[in-house]
């Protein structure tokens, strides 16, 4: 018999906040004469941008070298504030978390870089419902690279065993699967609440 959850770790993009193209990100694109599938492709493809994850670049070295790359080297500032607009609310998300945090300690494992947390953690509230907050540019390592869900386990105080994580991205829950953990696949879409009954978590309604 699987032994009862004690610890929540969730990721952060597509489970508690969207992520879309925002009007500055396509404002940029239209005035270099590229759709904005082909602009984003060459911002968030790039090898360049996974070091920017895992904290190998400051925020200034990032921008000045996009910008070149992009030929916007005179619009450095609207770069990164498009780079940032790409986030909306799941409030349906967040509520449940709100929920969760009466009854579990909880914890982000994300992929994230300096100016997306800047701009995520000035922006939404819910950042404080989550005890420990374990970003890949702080880590110096990106999911699924084993290190991330140890230094997760660490900070938090948990065990694999009685540890659930959740993502969108199935990948990223090979590792820790392997490890013992529990893990939960939330694809865009994916009802949370009906997919956390089967975990047996306490405090969610069960209607």
């Amino acid at each position: 018999m699987s032994r009862p959850i004690t610890h929540i770790f969730f990721d952060l993009g597509n489970v508690l906040v969207g992520l879309r193209s925002g009007e500055k990100l396509k404002a940029l694109a239209q005035r270099q004469g590229e759709s904005v599938e082909a602009f984003c492709n060459k911002i968030w493809s790039h090898e360049r941008a996974h070091d920017y994850e895992r904290g190998r670049h400051t925020c200034d070295e990032y921008f000045a070298l996009l910008a070149e790359d992009l030929d916007l080297a005179q619009a450095q500032q609207e770069l990164q504030e498009a780079f940032c607009d790409i986030f909306y609310p799941l409030p349906e998300r967040v509520a449940l978390a709100r929920q969760l945090a009466k009854d579990y300690p909880l914890a982000l494992i994300s992929n994230t870089c300096a100016s997306h947390i800047r701009h995520l953690e000035s922006t939404f509230d819910f950042f404080p419902l989550f005890q420990h907050r374990i970003y890949s540019h702080q880590a110096g390592c990106r999911k699924p690279h084993p290190d991330i869900y140890k230094k997760a386990l660490k900070e938090a105080g948990a065990t694999p065993e009685t540890s659930l994580f959740i993502d969108d991205l199935a990948e990223n829950l090979e590792t820790p699967a392997k490890a013992g953990w529990r893990t939960l696949h939330l694809p865009p879409g994916t009802d949370l609440e009906k997919e956390l009954l089967t975990f047996q978590i306490s405090g969610i309604n069960k209607a």
